[in-house]
């Protein structure tokens, strides 16, 4: 079967050659080299992917050495603005606790975290100690039979 009458050209075969062959109909396989030139010749939106094709085949043919130009490139990324840094934890911890420059009760804030500094540091203590360890622990029959032997010791 030949390829020649195998199927039209169309716009997606056609972006299919510019991407594998290039833009210089030359290197175009021959079966589809004039079906793909006569409808580049009848559809605009072709000739316009042939244009980029062609710079695209000139950048690419440059020589290692030479960079492409690049219109004021250093320009533009020094005016870039940096992107937010990330703030680690103890800063966006300090920013929470530590209210902003503009309210007016900022004096009083200070002394408020000074203050509530020792409870919270109580608390997390006594929750972190164990109130009786369960070897000490007794049951109620073992309390009786301790308080009734104490009734005893006082006699002797």
């Amino acid at each position: 079967m030949n390829n020649e009458t195998r199927q039209p050209m169309t716009e997606q075969r056609f972006a299919q050659l510019l991407a594998s062959y290039g833009a210089d109909p030359e290197h175009w396989p021959g079966t589809e080299r004039a079906a793909a030139q006569a409808f580049m010749d009848d559809n605009v939106h072709v000739r316009r992917l042939v244009n980029e094709a062609i710079q695209l085949d000139r950048w690419l043919h440059l020589p290692a050495w030479q960079p492409p130009a690049f219109a004021d490139l250093e320009t533009k990324l020094l005016q870039r603005a940096l992107p937010p840094r990330a703030r680690s934890l103890i800063d966006r911890l300090m920013t929470w606790l530590m209210p902003s420059p503009d309210l007016p009760l900022r004096q009083l804030w200070r002394p408020v975290v000074a203050a509530c500094l020792p409870l919270a540091v109580g608390l997390l203590v006594g929750f972190q100690v164990e109130r009786v360890p369960e070897t000490y622990s007794t049951s109620v029959e073992e309390e009786l039979y301790l308080i009734s032997l104490s009734d005893y010791a006082e006699i002797l």
